[in-house]
């Protein structure tokens, strides 16, 4: 190897190696030249004029071509191809947690991350240290969040800090820095309190690719008694004096067997109580029925209340969430051509619930009927943009379109798309929807109907139909008629069949389907009954039936009236959100951390329903907590939007807000900045989560306590790192000494045999 010109201090053995000639394409005429030189030193030393014996004769002329040989393979220039191996210690970065949650205080008043870096500084944690450090490197590191440090002098004490614990992250960016270098795997000692950054489920299968193991070092009891309530699930806005359903999920930790309460507080006024009875640990949920009194903006608290009083951490057992009561009644205009039976129906439902405040109109109605006292009918249709814009929701049924003409189809695109109506279409018989081809309704609609025609829905009265819930539709509250999803699909199994349903062909892209029906000419096997769609700034619904009512049966209107009740609370509920219906605030959500960039976007109308021509309107934040604290927000026109405006500001401290924009009424926008500080959500140490990850990786969970035995499970300390090197045989000091070794043997021989 040094006679090729090799440091041998840089490898340990060589693998394999290969020849390449630099100029193999003068290999044919190297072979004849070669060939004839052999021929030529053949006859030369055959007829040498001194007797030689036969052996020593071919010793020469095989020693001379040899060397004609070498020579002609300087000009064919052979570099030769070494594959060379040295063994390196492999690398086993330690990442110890610190974030918040390794503060807490076990059982016997040492806190996790005091426990984790005495079991290093003992005399089992050294041993174990220089066990691993004989033959590898290990660096070690402390991480919280997003910050990932090296923790240089192991004696120096640790501090718990942060408020997000990502073992993800924090095993991702060592990756990063020990990218290409060989590791024995990676050690990280926590409680397993991931709840921020790059998702485990990720970084696992990264591992897995790279054929790195994850060994764990469990920190905490796993069996810590604890209560964590995680959410508090109620609508953003709620009617006065209407009931509404609170849910909290919360999740239980050894506390199988145990009781409790839930107890429900508006704005720190205890409202509701529920008992809880712990039959199994994980996650549950409760649910109450809670009664809003008085319109205003409140902050809805769950607190859960152990009965024995003994648990880790009282921290985590509050959950908040933000909603606002309003004392108003939904405008519905309610539109058909002819009383049917849907109409009738829903008609009398509409009527009987005080929260809504129903207009009618029939096209073939008697408008003598408009003129009674206290009559809901319309004596015409509301044909201008401040009679119709002000309706929460419109419910379109059976029309002739000539009736419908394009000015009031025109009038109800401009009440959805412009004015953020909600537009709720119920099919029939006659004519909707198959003679709206090729209108402006057919634009407004979710579904698709090309080739339907009035003959071919008309046939599909002839059989039952049983409905189905798609996915979105188990999920969606307007169809929920249980308390439960499962309960609740149950009930829609059990449901009378309706016998008819229009005949469209596919919900549009962009469309949710909620219910289907039976349809051999669909590739689905199914065609949409119930689908939802965004159409400009406002929402349509399809309703593909008129036989809702048939839901009746032998139940009276129960399963009827809490349908239609949830359709029309859903669609009309986006008007809610505003007090002025002239002046619609949005923004990209309710929640935010703090520095998040909340966008806010304004539709702004006069009282004529024309767009608001200002280049800016002014606007006011002010805290919930600090009415004092206000700050002003411009809102900026948007252009080729008319009536569109557009502001982006900074989510400050954690707390409620309120952005007010003024027109012919105050509308205000509320959104919070959430404390999201999750490092107490769970107490004990999730030690299935740590078991998982090192199975998953082919490492191996250790708890603390079994720290020692760390070096026995890592048993591939070192790599062999392969390189190719390329060594220019033909000048290398080898070559040439080969060359001069057999010049001095034909030499030697040649005297020997006194010639010249």
């Amino acid at each position: 190897m040094r006679a090729l010109g090799l440091d041998v201090g840089e490898v340990d053995r060589i693998a394999d190696w290969s020849v390449r000639w630099e100029t193999a394409q003068w290999g044919i005429f190297a072979a004849v030249l070669m060939g004839g030189l052999s021929f030529l030193s053949w006859e030369l030393y055959r007829r040498s004029p001194r007797e030689l014996p036969g052996g020593r004769r071919f010793l020469l002329a095989t020693l001379r071509m040899i060397f004609l040989g070498l020579v002609i393979a300087i000009f064919l220039q052979p570099v030769v191809v070494l594959t060379l191996e040295k063994e390196v210690p492999r690398t086993l970065p330690i990442l110890v947690d610190r974030s918040g949650s390794m503060s807490l205080r076990e059982s016997d008043g040492v806190s996790r991350l005091q426990k984790a870096q005495g079991a290093f500084a003992s005399p089992g944690g050294q041993e174990m240290l220089r066990s691993l450090k004989e033959d590898m490197r290990v660096p070690t590191f402390t991480f919280h969040g997003s910050s990932l440090r090296e923790w240089e002098e192991l004696e120096l004490p640790l501090v718990a800090a942060g408020e997000k614990t990502a073992v993800g992250e924090a095993v991702r960016k060592v990756l990063e820095r020990y990218r290409g270098a060989p590791l024995a795997g990676v050690l990280v000692v926590s409680d397993g309190g991931q709840n921020s950054g790059v998702s485990l489920g990720a970084v696992a299968r990264q591992l897995k690719e790279s054929g790195v193991a994850l060994y764990t070092v469990g920190v905490g009891d796993p069996k810590m008694r604890d209560v964590a309530v995680e959410e508090v699930e109620v609508r953003e806005v709620l009617l006065a004096d209407d009931a509404v359903p609170v849910t909290v999920k919360f999740r239980t930790q050894g506390m199988m067997g145990d009781s409790g309460r839930i107890v429900f507080s508006l704005s720190g006024v205890d409202v509701a109580e529920e008992e809880v009875r712990i039959e199994a640990d994980g996650l549950q949920q409760v649910t109450t029925l809670f009664v809003p009194k008085q319109e205003g903006e409140y902050v809805m608290e769950a607190r859960f209340e152990v009965d024995n009083g003994v648990e880790a951490l009282a921290e985590n057992n509050t959950g908040r969430a933000g909603l606002r009561v309003v004392d108003r009644r939904l405008k519905v205009l309610l539109l058909d051509q002819a009383p049917r039976w849907e109409f009738k129906y829903l008609e009398a439902m509409l009527l009987r619930e005080r929260r809504v405040d129903l207009s009618c109109f029939l096209f073939e109605g008697d408008r003598e009927v408009a003129r009674i006292p206290g009559s809901p009918y319309l004596e015409q249709f509301p044909a201008r943009a401040e009679d119709l814009f002000d309706f929460d929701l419109i419910l379109l049924g059976d029309i002739d379109p000539r009736l419908l003409t394009e000015d009031r189809l025109s009038l109800l695109g401009d009440y959805v798309a412009t004015a953020g109506g909600a537009l709720t279409v119920i099919a029939g018989k006659r004519f909707m929807p198959s003679a709206f081809a090729r209108t402006e309704l057919e634009q407004l609609l979710p579904v698709e109907f090309a080739g339907a025609s009035v003959s071919s829905a008309k046939s599909l009265s002839a059989r039952p139909l049983r409905l189905s819930l798609t996915p979105a539709g188990r999920e969606s509250v307007m169809l929920r008629l249980g308390d439960e999803p499962q309960a609740s699909e149950a009930l829609w199994s059990n449901l009378p069949p309706i016998y008819w349903a229009a005949g469209v062909q596919r919900a549009k892209p962009a469309a949710e389907v909620l219910l289907t029906r039976p349809d051999q000419n669909s590739a689905s096997g199914a065609a949409p009954v119930l689908a939802l769609h965004r159409y400009g700034a406002g929402e349509v619904l399809f309703v593909g039936t008129d036989n809702f009512w048939r839901f009746r049966r032998n139940v009276g209107d129960r399963y009827h009236t809490i349908l239609w009740g949830q359709i029309i609370q859903r669609m009309a509920g986006a008007r809610l959100l505003t007090e002025a219906p002239r002046v619609t605030l949005r923004s990209n959500g309710r929640r935010f951390e703090q520095g998040d960039r909340v966008q806010v976007y304004a539709r702004l109308f006069t009282a004529s329903w024309d767009p608001r021509e200002d280049e800016r309107v002014e606007a006011v934040l002010a805290a919930g907590d600090d009415p004092d604290r206000r700050e002003d927000v411009i809102l900026r026109a948007i252009p080729s939007q008319p009536g569109m405006y557009r502001a982006e500001l900074s989510a400050g401290p954690p707390g409620n807000y309120r952005l007010a924009v003024a027109g012919d009424k105050i509308a205000t926008l509320d959104f919070t900045v959430a404390d999201t500080n999750r490092e107490y959500a769970r107490a004990s140490l999730n030690e299935g989560l740590l078991r998982d990850l090192s199975r998953d990786t082919g490492g191996a969970y250790l708890p603390l306590a079994r720290l020692k035995e760390l070096p026995a499970a890592i048993t591939d300390r070192r790599a062999s790192l392969t390189s190719l090197r390329e060594l220019e045989l033909w000048s290398s000091p080898l070559f040439f000494g080969l060359i001069i070794l057999i010049l001095a043997a034909e030499w030697i021989v040649r005297k020997i045999s006194e010639l010249k």
